[in-house]
Parts: C-alpha cells; structure tokens; sequence
C-alpha cells in the first residue's frame, strides 16, 4: 500500500528549454484544470514545481470550475489515467467550494479499500480532523458495497496511523451479501489474512515455496508479479516458473511504465514482458501510418517527482513502447536541437517494438542534442525527408516547451500534411504548448492517450 505523503516536500523550480512555461498558450480555466490533474502525481514535488504549488493552482482553479465538471475530471483521472490520489482530491475539492454531492462519485472512484483510507487522511492533513461532510462519509460507505472478503482482507491493515477498520468505524457501511462475514470478521478481529505473498512471508513461510505456490495457483496478481520478478530470480525460482508468471499478467490498471519499471529490474526477461505488455495495450490497433515524435529536450531528462526514479522520457519511452503495438504501422523520431543556435535536429529509430526500441538509446542525445523541442521545424523536417507524405497521424510527446512557438508568431507547426495531429503533455505544468495548429492537445502519460486518439478518429 502506498503511504499517502502527508508532508508536501520542497522542490526546486526550473527553467524550461530557455523560456518560463508561463508565457506558453493560453487555456480556459477548464482546461488549466484538466492539463494540471491528468498528467499528475498528486502530493509528489515534480521538477518544474513543488507540490505546494501544484495543489494550491488546482484548488485556485477548483473555484473557477463548475463543480459538475470537476466530478467528470475526477472519473477521469481515475478510470481513463489511473490515477489514486488525484481524483480523490478533486472531489473533496467539488464537495467542499461547490456544494455538490460527491456521493456517488466517490463510491465509484474508491474502487480500492485502502483509497478510503487515502481520502480521510487528506482531510486530516487539510482540516486538522476526520470530519467529513454528509456527502463524503456516505459516499465512503457506499464505496464498500464493491469491496470483497479477499479486498477487505488484503488492505485490513494500513502504515498509517489510520486502519481500514477506522473507516468501518467512522461511517459505518451497510453490510451486503458479498462483504457481510468480511466487515463482521474485521470489526471483531478475527479476519483471516489474504493469500498475498507478503502476508506468507510474515508467517514465516519459504519465499521460494510462496513464490512456486502462488504462480502455481494463478493467485499472484498482475502488479505483483512485475513489481517481484528479481524478487523471484533472488529466491532461486526456475526461469521457467518466473516466465509463466509473467504470462499471467493481464490488467487494464497496468500503464506503459509498470512494464518498463519491470524491465529496468529484470532485463534478462525482456522478450516477455515486452509478450505480457502486447497482451495488455494491443487490442484493436489504431490504423494508418503514425509518426511518433519522442521530445528528448534536457528536461525530459529530470525526474517526474521527488518521490519517483523515472523521468519524463521514460513516460515517454514507455507509451512509445506501447504505441508500437497500439499503432498499426509506426514511424519513431526523436527530436530535440540546440537552444542558442534555435535550430532543432531530429532521427529516425528503428529498433523493434515495445520496450526493445531502446536497447542502446544512449546515442540519441549525441545525435540530437540535449536543447528544446522546435516542433515548426520537426515538421518542416518531416515534409522534406518525404515522411509526412504517406503518414495519416503526428503524435508529439514532449514537457509543455517549443522554442519554435516561443521566437517568434510565424513559428507554428504545419501539421496539414496529416489527417490528424496531437501533442501530448507529460508535465503537470498548468500552461504548455498551444499554437492552435493541433487536431487536439492532450496531457497525461498512460495508454489511454492514444484511447482517446482512437475514440476521437472514430
């Protein structure tokens, strides 16, 4: 269970590709809001801001929004970017400005037990108490009608100071026919532990044996198995073993990064989870031609939060990963230039699919440069090397900075060569590229950008 960060840490602010983000396009208060939560790690200093600052600028939006819309932005931060603090946070915000019943949002948003334990102890941290409206405590309440014996179980206990049987106490959930013996078990103690593998390995059992059983059972879930496959080589399972255990992954929780986080810990199983990862984002592919266009700037470099051992380009690589079983036929390019001379450069890659298209990227900088994205000039680039000509889509990964737009009002990207173009934001900063010019600008870090992509095509 994640510890929910009740200290907001400090981080230092920086400058981005030469210019200050502030002076970048211009966004209705809406969509300040939705570019603000939808790429964010609520409550986690990132690089361009503290988390400070990040919650004061969506509780200052908050105001500004119609408090219906941001109870549509919380489902969406949850369902469509798995997010698990952030849409939370919305609708205590919803609640608490507007006025409107978050009742039976929350039930649906806290689809996970240890979620109403994440959602009183940001009231606390916010209000000094557990005090909570009408609408929160009966939407906490509701929220347990979804939960079963083995979920009530598994997240019985918390790392906090606050236990999922203080919630039961604090707004008292009716009972249904799946959770009846549960909730009972647990108010009264004698709740048996889930079959996890950390709750054997407290018992004292082999881990070895516990890692064999459980694969053996099919009992492992999905996050586990990937967040445990050293775990599992460390204890002496067979290859054999730590490869079907692999080949049960299957959730659509999982995002491009869990597989990529995978890799970095277990290289030598690359080839399946690179299976595992087809398995989850292929589905129906997305037709035509697509150029992907991966920013690879200095500051995609920086991590995405102080709290986190990724960057942004690798957000970035994981979702090209997954875009190259997503998009039926796939041209990678990787930009990025040199800031005092303004001019952007820019290469083709093509090494596989999935998470093999980046064995030995290390020569990417060396070839591009470390400076901004110069979308303008990506674009005239991609006119004259002949591979806008045969492409339907442009899909730009960046960090909310064109150098291009920023010198100078002529500096727009072309992009009428393709059908449809998209940018997509991986920051959390409220204000990125906007020029105009794009099918549609969208920020988050998951697969279900290129979902929307699809939706909005069709």
């Amino acid at each position: 269970m994640s510890k929910f960060n009740t200290k907001k840490t400090g981080f230092d602010s920086g400058i981005i590709a030469g210019t200050l983000t502030d002076t970048a396009g211009k966004y209705s208060d809406y969509e300040l809001l939705r570019r603000v939560t939808l790429a964010n790690l609520l409550f986690e200093s990132d690089y361009y801001q503290s988390a400070d600052t990040i919650m004061k600028q969506i509780e200052d939006l908050c105001h500004k929004v119609d408090g219906e819309k941001i109870i549509e932005l919380a489902m969406e931060c949850r369902f469509k970017q798995k997010l698990r603090h952030t849409p939370l946070w919305l609708l205590i915000l919803a609640n608490e400005i507007h006025g409107v019943s978050v009742k039976d949002a929350l039930a649906k948003v806290a689809n996970r037990p240890d979620m109403t334990i994440d959602l009183l102890q940001m009231l606390k941290v916010r209000n000094g108490s557990y005090k909570m409206s009408k609408p929160i405590k009966k939407g906490l309440a509701k929220a347990f009608d979804q939960y079963d014996e083995y979920q009530i179980s598994k997240y019985r206990k918390s790392n906090m100071t606050l236990s999922l049987i203080d919630v039961v106490n604090l707004v008292h959930p009716k009972p249904t026919a799946k959770n009846e013996y549960a909730l009972k078990a647990l108010v009264e103690d004698t709740l048996q532990p889930a079959n996890t593998w950390e709750t054997a390995l407290s018992q004292g059992a082999d881990k070895k044996e516990t890692f064999e059983r459980m694969i053996s059972e099919k009992s492992l879930g999905s996050m586990a198995i990937l967040r445990n496959l050293r775990n599992m080589a460390e204890a002496g399972l067979s290859r054999a073993d730590i490869r079907t255990a692999i080949s049960q992954v299957s959730s659509s929780w999982l995002t491009p990064l869990n597989f990529l986080a995978a890799q970095r810990n277990a290289v030598e199983f690359t080839a399946d989870i690179d299976q595992a990862m087809e398995k989850c984002f292929s589905g129906e592919k997305i037709k035509g031609t697509t150029i992907l266009a991966i920013d690879v700037s200095g500051s995609m470099g920086q991590i995405t939060s102080s709290q986190s051992k990724f960057s942004r380009m690798d957000l970035a690589f994981a979702m090209a990963a997954a875009g190259s079983y997503i998009f039926e036929d796939l041209i990678l390019v990787f930009t990025a230039g040199d800031d005092y001379q303004r001019t952007g450069k820019h290469m083709i890659w093509s090494n596989g699919k999935g998470l093999g298209l980046f064995n030995n990227y290390q020569s990417i900088n060396a070839e591009v440069g470390h400076g901004g994205i110069f979308t303008y000039q990506l674009c005239e680039w991609l006119k004259e090397k002949g591979y806008a000509k045969d492409a339907d889509r442009l899909v730009v990964i960046s960090d909310s900075q064109d150098i291009d737009a920023h010198y100078g009002s002529d500096k727009k990207p072309d992009t009428s060569p393709y059908k449809t173009s998209y940018i997509i934001d991986i920051s959390t900063h409220t204000h990125g590229i906007k020029t105009g010019n794009w099918t549609a600008e969208i920020n988050g870090w998951s697969d279900k950008v290129f979902h929307y992509i699809k939706a909005l095509e069709s």
